[in-house]
């Protein structure tokens, strides 16, 4: 008879029976490891402490530990000596430190910050440092769209119907130039028949001609603009006898006026210019003039009357082909001013003022596109009120989508207004450079 197995008795796991097999007082036995743990908890810190003593007292040059990258282009002049930025420690780099060298106007008008509680950004806070070697100028578009997407609220007189402004495209920006926008200059332009689809040839003038032919790059400005249009360079070549007044071809040659609104100097020219003719040929009193078979009665009434046709040849026929008549000076017409401006006209100022009064833009940057490339409309415009500057479908096929820093706001936006500036005194370089040339003095002694 087979023998029967032990029968199998489950050991009781009390907590009584697991206290008799445990030591309580295992943690006063002797530990290396723990021992080493617990010292270093205290080392370690102590050691840091010490340690930084050098960089928080600037002793050795150790400020350069805390240095977050290189610094940008425009200060890589001083990029060894941080106090000229940081002037304080361990704090954040203060406007008054960047205003020592740049003078950033206010980019917020007082009324509307006051109104809307705006605060005015720090300097740091849009132009961060030590992104590399860099355009500190180049903002994040979040900067931007922070306040700017919502004209309505941060726009000023902007009024946008459903409109968030968060990108460069169509749907997510304003359309520009403003619908409003005409050009109300005096002056009867028309760039269809300066610009005709087919060639064509009018006294000896070849057509169609070229933008560049009236429209010339200024070579002194940074951003290339073009020169203001004037008669006598660019348009007398071609309307040099609009400004005859030998009606009845008197003078045998052709004999214009000078292009000036002073009437008098005008008339003082055309009254001159026949009474020299009556000195060379007197014979000319004996020859009809206008609709009269017979010859004038006197040299006074010959001279009279072809001065008076003349003058109202000149005024009423040859200077409105181009300007729009002004008030009447001495019952003789006169021609509303045009000033030599670039932009839209004003006839309060001299200059003229900016078609984008909210962007920049640079012909310098845009030299490699072709003018009708962007100003699509010039060719078929009659009348000088037509606004030609591009609109927004014209600029998004090189902005917008192209990843690029081509895309961001910045490109056209600019934060402060230059013309605000104040002349005041800047930091020499003497002082910018100082103690980093104290080092270097040092390093070689």
């Amino acid at each position: 008879m087979a023998e029967k197995p032990l029968e199998y008795k489950r050991r009781d796991l009390t907590t009584k029976n697991l206290v008799q097999r445990i030591n309580l007082f295992y943690f006063r036995k002797p530990n290396g490891l723990r021992d080493w743990k617990r010292r270093l908890m205290w080392i370690l810190p102590a050691v840091a402490a010490v340690a930084s003593i050098p960089f928080v007292l600037g002793i050795g040059g150790g400020e350069k530990v805390f240095s977050n990258g290189p610094v940008s282009q425009a200060h890589t002049i001083f990029e060894q000596n941080c106090s000229v930025c940081h002037t304080q420690t361990f704090s954040h780099v203060t406007d008054q430190a960047c205003q020592s060298c740049h003078d950033g106007p206010a980019h917020v008008p007082a009324e509307m910050a006051s109104s809307k509680g705006i605060v005015e950004p720090r300097c740091a806070q849009c132009h961060v440092e030590h992104e590399g070697a860099t355009s500190m100028a180049a903002v994040a578009d979040g900067r931007c769209t922070a306040c700017h997407a919502d004209l309505n609220q941060f726009g000023g007189r902007f009024q946008v119907k459903s409109l968030s402004i968060h990108r460069f495209e169509d749907g997510a920006h304003p359309d520009f130039p403003d619908s409003s926008y005409r050009d109300v200059r005096p002056l009867k332009l028309n760039h269809a028949k300066h610009m005709p689809l087919e060639p064509r040839q009018i006294r000896d003038i070849k057509l169609p001609m070229r933008c560049s032919d009236c429209h010339v790059t200024d070579l002194n400005s940074p951003t290339g603009d073009l020169l203001p249009v004037r008669f006598d360079d660019h348009c007398q070549k071609c309307h040099e006898r609009e400004l005859e007044f030998d009606v009845y071809g008197a003078l045998g040659e052709s004999k214009p006026a000078p292009h000036t609104r002073d009437v008098a100097e005008i008339r003082a020219i055309i009254l001159t210019t026949f009474e020299q003719l009556l000195e060379r040929d007197p014979d000319v009193l004996a020859r009809p003039i206008g609709r009269s078979l017979q010859p004038a009665g006197s040299r006074e009434e010959w001279l009279i009357q072809v001065v008076a046709d003349a003058e109202r040849f000149l005024f009423d026929r040859k200077c409105v082909y181009c300007h729009e008549q002004g008030p009447p000076l001495d019952g003789y017409p006169t021609m509303q001013e045009v000033n030599p401006i670039v932009g839209r006209f004003d006839p309060a100022t001299q200059t003229g003022l900016p078609w984008l009064e909210n962007a920049s833009f640079s012909h310098r940057a845009h030299r490699a596109v072709d003018c009708a490339g962007c100003h699509t409309q010039a060719a078929a415009s009659e009348s000088t009120g037509d606004v030609l500057i591009p609109d927004l479908s014209d600029c998004l096929p090189c902005h917008g989508n192209t990843g690029t820093t081509q895309d961001s706001c910045a490109q056209c936006h600019l934060y402060h207004d230059k013309k605000q500036e104040l002349d005041r005194d800047r930091r020499p370089i003497e002082d910018l450079l100082g103690h980093f040339r104290r080092v270097v003095r040092a390093e070689e002694l």
